[in-house]
């Protein structure tokens, strides 16, 4: 693919690079010229490219795979244990390309690469616990302030993931990302704005963990909204707002990811990243009057499968994750817009009198007979990070509401 030499494009196949030849795992973030360095830093010379020129992303990773060559990468790995080195890369004339800091998290663990080229091994049958699957990787989590995706950020968060939590409501996000990076003792937590049915704005978001940490490891799209409405009368703007943010905003989150995980690949092609949709039980069967949201989330099992086809190459895997009911996030209990309210007062369930009435009607559909939780949705996430044999998969995690055939 075409790109430019520019910090943002070098930083992902840096840290790529890093992942595979030390094994250490680390934020690569850009440097501006006025700061300073420790004494001991790298330095590597790109041949003829220079700031900022059009190059072909394969060619420009060669070229920085090539740079690094002559580096023991038992020495970098050592540098970066004893904490955060500087990466200058120049080219042959001294006109800088790109200045960063490499902030180590840790070294990587030796089945990461078992897995990815050796994977009968048996040694990969004793694993550690699922949870730390995602230690020391970098997380992004779309509408990350509030409900599932604020559940969801706080599991990584605790298992020692760098999380970026990205939404819609920055104000939220960076008072979130502050509280949780105190509750999980000093957690790296990043805040970003995004509205993912704009472009241009998930495109600066990218931007910026391209800057500040260099790539990502892990995609967790969850940001989503519900109008429920019958077909008989749901206006077509709720509609096509509905698909806005579910469909074509998973397509935009899902699109400027790939291509920053493929640039990393090109950096560590035996490292596995992943993106993961939070779809919803929805998306496996039809919703009464809920044909907005259903639709939405039908046609996003149809993207996971199609972009896991074509990005598996890359060793970016998709899939799916399909929870049922979060009964105690604001979608459904919010008293003023939440489904409770919506279902009551759309006629969704008959009969029903009262908030109670919608609740314990929806309980009453799952035979473990209580609602979807965060940990439950965290655990299908660890385990489609865990396997590296997965990929276009939409997971139901409903409490047997929803079984697969």
């Amino acid at each position: 693919m075409n790109t430019t030499a520019i910090p943002e494009t070098i930083a992902p196949i840096v840290r790529g690079l890093i992942l595979s030849e030390a094994s250490f795992s680390c934020m690569v973030k850009a440097r501006s010229g006025s700061e300073s360095c420790p004494k001991e830093s790298l330095r590597l010379i790109l041949k003829g490219i220079a700031p900022g020129a059009p190059i072909d992303d394969t060619t420009l990773a060669a070229a920085l795979r090539g740079a690094l060559k002559p580096h023991d990468a038992q020495a970098i790995r050592s540098q970066l244990r004893s904490g955060d080195t500087c990466l200058d890369i120049e080219n042959e004339r001294g006109e800088t390309l790109a200045g960063f800091h490499l902030i180590p998290l840790e070294p990587l663990d030796r089945r990461y690469k078992v897995a990815a080229q050796s994977p009968g091994d048996p040694s990969l049958l004793s694993s550690t616990a699922r949870a730390q699957v995602v230690r020391a990787k970098i997380a992004f989590v779309t509408g990350g302030a509030q409900g599932f995706g604020a559940e969801i950020a706080r599991g990584l968060a605790h298992s020692g993931a760098v999380v970026w939590i990205a939404d819609i409501n920055l104000p939220a996000a960076q008072a979130f990302a502050k509280e949780l990076s105190a509750e999980a003792n000093g957690a790296i937590v990043y805040a970003v704005d995004i509205n993912v049915s704009d472009e241009a704005s998930v495109a600066r978001a990218f931007a910026t963990v391209a800057q500040t940490s260099g790539g990502l490891d892990l995609v967790v799209s969850n940001a989503g909204i519900l109008k429920a409405g019958s077909v008989l009368e749901q206006p077509a703007k709720d509609f096509r707002l509905v698909n806005d943010v579910n469909y074509l905003g998973f397509f935009n989150v899902a699109q400027h990811a790939a291509r920053l995980l493929r640039l990393q690949w090109l950096g560590a092609p035996d490292w596995h990243t992943d993106i993961i949709q939070i779809n919803s039980k929805s998306g496996l069967e039809g919703s009464n009057k809920n044909g907005a949201y259903a639709g939405s989330k039908f046609g996003s099992i149809g993207l996971v499968q199609s972009f896991a086809l074509e990005l598996v190459e890359y060793h970016i895997k998709v899939n799916a994750i399909c929870p049922g009911n979060f009964f105690e996030g604001p979608l459904w209990s919010d008293p003023q817009r939440g489904l409770f309210v919506q279902y009551l007062n759309s006629g969704k369930v008959p009969g029903a009198k009262t908030i109670e009435d919608v609740r314990a009607y929806y309980e009453a559909k799952v035979p473990m007979r209580r609602g979807c939780y965060g940990p439950d949705v965290l655990k299908a996430i660890y385990y489609l990070v865990e396997q590296v044999y997965e990929t276009g998969q939409a997971l139901p995690v409903t409490g047997g509401q929803v079984m697969l055939s």
